[in-house]
């Protein structure tokens, strides 16, 4: 949170610091330059005491309604406070904290992947199989590809492609429309950026909003720790947790939103563009179509993950900076945006001296505050940001095209296959979820693996895009392994004829060394907490 939560390019009587004492009370002009330090002493008694400055004061908003407008909240506008409304103490779920020196639009898309992206992947899910039922039951017309089975007809020629169709069709609108109505707290929606008064009021209830909060969401970016109101936020939350209470912080970096959404479309373009290129030109093509089907793929593949993998490697270094940022963090260094611009007006009034006052209210002296910053909040981001980013739920969700893709198949086999085609669906259902549950996660936990390790840039600038080749080639290999791994299961007759128990025993293969490898390796880096623990008192 920047001061007042408004936008970096805010007029400069937006700022928290530019005369809240005035905007509650206001005072002749030649006064207020007298008496600034009195006025700091009492917006910080104030703030410090955690409680609103009055009781229709204390406000919290759906978080769908930040999404209104494509984010129009995220950019800044003043006109939403209507869609806040009056609450009571613990009554807001998240408290969303985040630097207005970051990138909106990538916000933007962390949230929507935060807040609606389980959400859309279930009702995607869902649509999806209920369109391959209707496909192979014959209800939904063959959109490409043969209308019916020949011996001599190639596999790759059954295409559906109505559950890809539809699954993507209804994630799109379901995480751009869906409006969650979790309680929450956002600076420019439920702080008055009209009213004066009412605005100084909501500022100085800022200790309030964080006190009511049961959870914090910090939208992390490289700017976060740099701004001094935004680690002022973290502190004070903390604080206001009661003795013996586990804060409960969430860490979500912004710049890993677009990541998995690039992710989901290069396994959207794989699958369902290649499938396309199968279906119309393979049977035109000579005996090595399949050798261009596959360079085809590895070119999107290639175009997608090397995006990834810069982004990964981006975000690891932006990590261990910040990890030993937090180290050696000092009030001295950090930024607030009063001071940069000088203190052009509000009367003398700052927003640096308001927050350091608060803090020796609730740490004793700076010093005590600084050494705190250093072990238990650096403990917090380092915790958060070597556990949360990279989840396996987080790595389904973004491979659930992968899904789609084989419910396509499912439904195309049943419909055009002779023997037994509920079989042979079941089969392509079973090799789906081993794929979509197993070898894309492990693939991806390579990669960002191997992001993390050679995470820092070349010396030599021109080779350091070729770093990205390694984990590019982690992924092909591991591709590859489950591929020769699949080819082998298909080898023994098991329990019954067809190939269902084939691939249950593929699945049985790769589910649990996924679930192994997130559970005791993780995607994310393994970062070092440090050993001293203190409770804030």
């Amino acid at each position: 949170m920047e001061p007042a939560q408004l936008p970096a390019h805010a007029p400069e009587e937006d700022v928290i610091g530019v005369s809240v004492a005035r905007q509650i009370s206001p005072m002749p002009e030649q006064t207020a330059n007298a008496v600034p330090a009195l006025a700091e002493d009492l917006i910080a008694r104030i703030v410090g005491r955690m409680v609103p400055a009055s009781p229709d004061v204390l406000r919290a908003t759906r978080a769908g309604d930040v999404f209104r407008g494509f984010g129009k909240a995220l950019r800044g506008s003043k006109k939403l406070h209507g869609l806040s409304y009056q609450t009571k103490k613990m009554m807001i779920s998240m408290f969303w904290s985040h630097s207005w020196h970051g990138s909106t639009w990538r916000k933007y898309m962390t949230l929507l992947l935060f807040y609606n992206g389980p959400a859309a992947a279930v009702i995607a899910c869902l649509g999806s199989a209920v369109a391959s039922v209707l496909f192979a039951s014959e209800l939904l017309p063959v959109l490409h590809g043969p209308t019916n089975f020949t011996e001599d007809l190639p596999y790759s020629h059954w295409q559906s492609f109505w559950a890809a169709l539809v699954g993507m069709i209804l994630y799109i609108l379901m995480l751009l429309f869906w409006r969650p109505v979790d309680s929450i707290f956002f600076d420019v929606i439920c702080i008055d950026q009209v009213n004066p008064k009412r605005k100084g009021k909501g500022l100085m209830s800022i200790g309030a909003f964080l006190k009511a909060s049961r959870s914090m969401l910090i939208l992390w970016d490289a700017t976060y720790s740099d701004r001094l109101w935004t680690m002022f936020e973290v502190a004070a939350f903390l604080r206001s947790r009661e003795e013996g209470e586990m804060p409960k912080v969430v860490l979500r970096p912004t710049i890993l939103g677009p990541c998995y959404l690039l992710l989901m479309l290069t396994v959207i373009l794989v699958l369902t563009v290649a499938d396309n290129v199968s279906v119309h030109l393979l049977s035109c093509w000579t005996g090595s179509s399949h050798f261009v089907l596959w360079a085809l793929q590895f070119l999107i593949c290639f175009c997608g993950l090397s995006v990834n993998t810069t982004t990964f490697r981006e975000y690891f270094r932006s990590v261990s900076d910040s990890q030993e940022q937090l180290a050696s963090w000092r009030l001295a260094d950090v930024r607030c945006t009063c001071c940069d611009t000088g203190h052009v007006c509000g009367g003398g009034l700052c927003d640096r001296e308001v927050v350091l006052k608060c803090i020796c209210q609730w740490f004793g002296n700076l010093e005590n505050f600084e050494s705190r910053v250093q072990t238990e909040i650096m403990d917090t981001f380092v915790h958060e940001q070597s556990r949360q980013p990279f989840t396996y739920s987080q790595v389904v969700i973004a491979l659930v095209p992968l899904l789609w893709s084989y419910l396509d198949s499912a439904s195309a086999y049943a419909r055009f296959t002779e023997w037994d085609p509920w079989l042979q669906a079941s089969c392509q259902i079973a090799r789906g979820l081993a794929w979509w549950l197993g070898v894309g996660p492990v693939a991806f936990l390579i990669q960002c693996r191997l992001a993390c390790r050679f995470q820092r840039k070349c010396s030599w600038a021109r080779c350091d895009p070729l770093i990205n080749l390694l984990p590019l080639f982690a992924v092909v290999f591991v591709i590859f392994v489950a591929i020769v791994l699949e080819q082998l299961c298909f080898v023994p007759t098991l329990f019954h004829d067809g190939q269902t128990d084939n691939m249950l025993l593929f699945a049985a293969f790769v589910l649990p060394s996924a679930w192994l490898l997130y559970g005791y390796v993780g995607a994310g880096p393994r970062l070092t907490v440090s050993t001293s623990k203190h409770s804030i008192p």
